[in-house]
Parts: structure tokens; sequence; C-alpha cells
């Protein structure tokens, strides 16, 4: 220990100097001569006496903690990662390449991502938008929208339009190779009584180019084939609404066209049939038929636009018969479960079971656009719509969805199912297709649907798949 004296300054100064590895705050004296300053030496002598003293207990205690530092010193691996020592060797920094490259593009698309909903939400875009296509009163809504399967168009929605309960949907879709879906309905869920009400819709698809592939599980994607579907339904529904649960009863007549297809670079079906499918296509040229719906629905989930607790029931019962003929007839049964898991902060565990049974009724056949199917809207989002065909389809499906922004949701997803020609009797596990990506999810602050971005794999190809106002999958 040193102390410094110094005679050419009469008062007491502050200075740091190191002491034992550590800067410590000492006070400078001045002391002069004993003949010249005797009283001045006095008076100092036991402030030097205290400082003396501070520093060596000082000096004693860290000698202590050291020493008990040292011998509950704590294994690096059982530290925090912020405290332990990372890339101290050439093999560290060797061994943790791999995975920073791999993660890269992902944490280069996340943070472009990050920042563009920063910009976005600053400049409040979504919500100038939504008030724009939004009347004052909020009665009135139109989105734009984009379906893979119907194209782009509009959707529209007017509430209490004749009466009070009393509300209007419509949408137009357009795409190429005139590419047609247009809906109107009309629905009134307290027109008979307190819990009793009716519904009109109707709906007209031109889809020109539709993909075949054949009927089955093994179906092969290099039978490819495409037709045009055109269809024209009226329905009437009987509803009910009891706290969760609603019941619908009701009945429709669809009319049903099938054309050769629109894409010219693909065979058309009709073509194709003795070439691939000797075996013959029941509805090659289309029917018509009524229809006999019962359907059942309960939820006790937390909210519809991002449910973080409860679940989903959604059962249906399907009798259709050919109207002018006997050659189609069918039921169909179908039980679509899903359920919602809250793990933790803004992450949400989501399953989904769906399984669809189709009977042929007497001596009647099933038109093979009224079959089961998967693929792409239908489930395993990573494969073509409608890839596969049969009598009845089983999928299973669980998405892990967490929130990065207050209207924005990410989740990776995994999917697997396939198709059976009777469920009941042949059911294995073998030759299950499965799916698996990922996406986001950007929603408004009602809780409504805005956009999807989604990329999807399978063992055929990867596919890109968006949404505006609409969801992709039913998930």
């Amino acid at each position: 220990m040193r102390f410094f004296f110094s005679k050419q300054t009469s008062r007491a100064k502050l200075t740091d100097i190191n002491y034992g590895g550590h800067w410590k705050r000492l006070i400078f004296f001045r002391i002069s001569s004993r003949e010249d300053h005797m009283s001045e030496k006095r008076m100092n002598g036991p402030t030097l006496v205290f400082v003396i003293t501070l520093i060596s207990v000082l000096n004693f205690g860290n000698s202590c903690l050291a020493q008990q530092k040292e011998k509950r010193k704590i294994p690096s691996r059982q530290l925090p990662i912020e405290e332990r020592d990372q890339g101290d060797s050439f093999i560290e920094n060797l061994g943790e390449l791999p995975g920073d490259i791999v993660t890269l593009p992902f944490k280069i698309v996340f943070k472009g991502l990050g920042f563009a909903a920063r910009i976005i939400d600053h400049h409040g875009v979504l919500l100038r938008v939504s008030d724009w296509l939004t009347s004052e009163d909020e009665k009135t809504k139109v989105r734009p929208s984009f379906t893979p399967g119907s194209g782009g168009g509009f959707a529209f929605r007017r509430n209490d339009i004749f009466k009070r309960g009393m509300d209007f949907r419509g949408s137009a879709y357009f795409g190429v190779r005139t590419r047609r879906n247009l809906y109107a309905g009309l629905r009134d869920s307290q027109l008979l009584s307190s819990r009793f009400g009716l519904e009109a819709a109707g709906f007209y698809a031109r889809l020109p180019d539709e993909d075949f592939f054949g009927i089955g599980n093994n179906a092969v994607a290099e039978r490819e084939t495409n037709y045009l579907y055109e269809e024209r339904n009226f329905k009437f529904d009987l509803l009910s609404k009891i706290g969760r649960n609603r019941i619908a009863v009701g009945i429709s007549y669809s009319n049903t066209d099938i054309k050769k297809g629109r894409d010219p670079n693909k065979p058309t079906l009709q073509d194709s049939v003795d070439t691939f499918f000797p075996e013959g296509i029941p509805g090659l040229t289309g029917a018509k038929m009524w229809s006999f719906q019962i359907k059942f629905y309960h939820h006790t989930r937390n909210e519809t636009g991002h449910p973080t607790e409860g679940g989903e029931t959604f059962i249906a019962y399907e009798f259709s018969d050919q109207i002018g003929g006997e050659s189609f007839a069918y039921r169909k049964f179908t039980l679509d479960l899903r359920r919602y898991t809250n793990l933790f902060y803004k992450r949400v565990l989501a399953l989904r079971f769906r399984a669809e049974i189709t009977n042929r009724f007497q001596n009647g056949q099933i038109p093979f656009y009224r079959l089961a199917a998967l693929g792409g809207q239908f489930g395993l989002r990573g494969y073509r719509p409608v890839r596969f065909r049969d009598r009845d389809a089983m999928l299973g499906g669980i998405e892990y969805r967490w929130q990065v922004h207050t209207w924005a949701i990410a989740y990776g997803f995994f999917e697997e199912g396939r198709v059976f020609s009777d469920m009941l009797e042949d059911f294995s596990f073998d030759d299950f297709r499965y799916t698996f990506g990922g996406g986001l999810r950007f929603r408004g602050q009602d809780g409504g649907l805005i956009a999807v971005l989604e990329i999807a794999k399978s063992k055929e190809q990867i596919r890109l798949n968006f949404g505006l106002n609409t969801e992709i999958g039913r998930f």
C-alpha cells in the first residue's frame, strides 16, 4: 500500500489509484514539515488511521470472497447461456457454423417481416384500408379476396339489410380461362322465433381446368388430366342456435356439367378415359341432383379469430339422389374435430382430425366430383388441389402457432392423411401421405383473417400458397 504526499497544495483532494487490482478512492493529504504545520499534522493523524483501517478491512473482505468463489465455482454448462464462454475454440465455432448457415435465411426473413410489420403498424395501413372499405355504421363491409381455387375478387357483407337481424353475404371471384365463382346468401337466424331462423343461398361455379389423377390412394401424378367443372346450386336451411350449438337442416338442388378442360398443356379427362382409366369414371357428363343435409356445430373456443383455448366439433350427414334418373345416389357422413391448447405465452398448439365416409345408396353410383378428396385447400396442403379421391378419407393435422405481432401469427404445421375405398373394412396405417410447412396469418383488429402466406412441402413438390381474406386448408 502506498500513500502520496504533496507539498504543493494546502488542501485535501480526491484521486483514483490502483490498489490490489481494484480502483479505490483515497484521500491525498498534504503533510508539511514538523516545524511548520504541527497542528495540521495532529488534526490529520486520526483521519489517516481511519483510512488505513478501512482499506485493510476491504482488502481482507475481498480475499475472503475470492476464496469462497473459488470453492463454489459453478460448471460452465450450469451457467446461463449469456454468461458462458462461447466460441473460444475453433472447434466450437466450426460446430456452430452449419446451424448458423441453416437458420440464416429464417433470421433474414423474420427480421424483414418484423421491419415491414413495424412500418405498416406505424402508419396504420391496415386500419386505414379497413375503415375505407367499411361504412360508418359498420353494417356494410367490402373486402378484396383471393383463393387458390377460385381466383381473385371481393366479398360483400350487409347486416340488417331488410330488418334487424337479417344479413346478406355475397362474393365474386374471377380467374384465367373464364374461371368464375359467384355466391349470394340471405340469413335471418331469428326469423321464425328467438331460436329458429332461415337461410337461402345460391352459387355458381365455373372451374375450367380442374385436375384429375384417378380414383384411389395410389393415383399417380403422371396420369394428370383436366376437365371443366360447372355447377349451379340453390339451398334452403332451417337454422337453430342454442348457446354454442348450431343446427341446420336443409335441402339443396344442384345442376352439374362436366366438359373438356381448357388447359392446353394437359390432356382432357374425356379423351384419356380409355388410356388411363379403362374401368370408367362415374359422372363423366354431370348430373342434376337434390340433397338433404343435417349439420351440427358446437364450439368451446375462447375467440373466433385466433383461439387459444377450447375446441370445435362439426358433424354432417347428407343424402343425395339424381333427378330424372337412377344412376347416382349416395350417403355421406363427415366428422371434423379441432382442439386448441395454450402452451405458454402467445404459443398455441392446434390439433385437427377429419373423417369422411361416402356410401352408395342401393344400386346408385357416386359421381367422381362428389367423392372425398385430399390435396390443397382440402387438406394435405403440400399436394395439388384434389390430388387424391375416393369414397372415404381421413386427415390428421397439428399446428404450432405463435404471435409475432399484434396482427401477425406465425405457424408451422404437419398433416397426414389418405383416402380409402372402404375405410371401415380396409383401414390400414400404410401409405399415409404427409405434408409439412409453415407460414404467416395476418388478422385485423376484430380478429378477422386478412391474408395467409405459407409454404408447404410434400414428396411431389413444394407449394407456395396465398390467400386474401380467406382461409387455406380450412384449419
